[in-house]
């Protein structure tokens, strides 16, 4: 049978609370399995185009699933377990976006107040680390493993495929940049973690569309978590409350035309002619 998932928007106000945050990761993350988690959607990061309609509007899409038709409600105020059980059925896809949200936290801690000195240490990609970048890195991998549904992970600090302990059937490897920006934290702009999460055991040899979920953490005046699940359109913004907890505050169903382009990673341009090319090609359409 198939599940029709209804998902609309609305308002809320946000709780006032005192502030309660975590400055390390505990072990395993503290999340209530108990707790329901819903709703997710993919995004033009799977290689498919968003699916527009009006926000005020019931939106339907077709999952699998093999209970009965139902129609499922995700919500602008949601917590992100009750936002994730309706984003996918899969409990270990569950949990590993939930332990990653854990440590996007702590970072998001770790980032107002670590050292932002330079070490002697540098990436394989020639970029010296900082200490804060290697705190991230240490959290991200700590927070797969832990989660016990992570096969291999690899970062930009650590290309190489680490070992998490998870299971390759039924698990997931996950590559991830532990705080793009990092060499600008002490000019206090936004820098964010970005990972993408494939099932099985590789993360050579595949591509974008093949991922299951992605997301970003940013860490500016706000810190907030955005995710997109494979098989569930649109992508969601969660926002850390003071109590340490995510909250479903925006849905994104499209990207309108706009004036601001900002390319990444300009020194690729130099060993890479085709990435010029599309770079040279985007400036043109300003």
């Amino acid at each position: 049978m198939e599940t029709s998932v209804t998902c609309y928007s609305r308002g809320v106000l946000l709780p006032r609370v005192s502030s309660q945050r975590s400055s390390s990761l505990v072990s395993p993350p503290s999340f209530s399995t108990s707790s329901s988690f819903k709703g997710l959607k993919s995004s033009s990061i799977f290689g498919d185009s968003l699916r527009v309609a009006p926000r005020s509007q019931l939106k339907a899409t077709k999952a699998k699933s093999n209970g009965a038709s139902s129609v499922t409600k995700c919500e602008i105020g949601q917590s992100l377990e009750e936002f994730l059980t309706q984003a996918t059925p899969d409990k270990g896809l569950r949990t590993l976006l939930m332990c990653m949200g854990e440590a996007l936290r702590t970072i998001a801690f770790k980032v107002r107040t670590a050292s932002c000195g330079g070490t002697a240490c540098v990436n394989s990609f020639g970029d010296e680390q900082l200490a804060v970048d290697m705190l991230a890195d240490k959290l991200l991998f700590e927070a797969l493993q832990y989660s016990h549904v992570c096969k291999y992970a690899c970062s930009e600090e650590v290309p190489e495929l680490q070992d998490m302990g998870g299971p390759v059937e039924g698990g997931f490897s996950v590559a991830f940049d532990p705080l793009d920006g990092s060499s600008i934290v002490d000019t206090n702009f936004t820098v964010g973690t970005i990972f993408g999460v494939w099932p099985g055991d590789k993360l050579t040899g595949v591509t974008g569309g093949d991922q299951v979920a992605a997301a970003m953490g940013i860490y500016g005046p706000r810190t907030t978590y955005v995710l997109a699940v494979k098989g569930f359109p649109g992508t969601h913004e969660f926002l850390l409350l003071d109590e340490g907890k995510w909250q479903h505050v925006k849905e994104t169903t499209e990207i309108n035309e706009g004036k601001m382009f900002s390319p990444g990673n300009l020194r690729a341009t130099f060993d890479n002619s085709e990435y010029s090319k599309v770079l040279a090609f985007c400036s043109a359409l300003i």
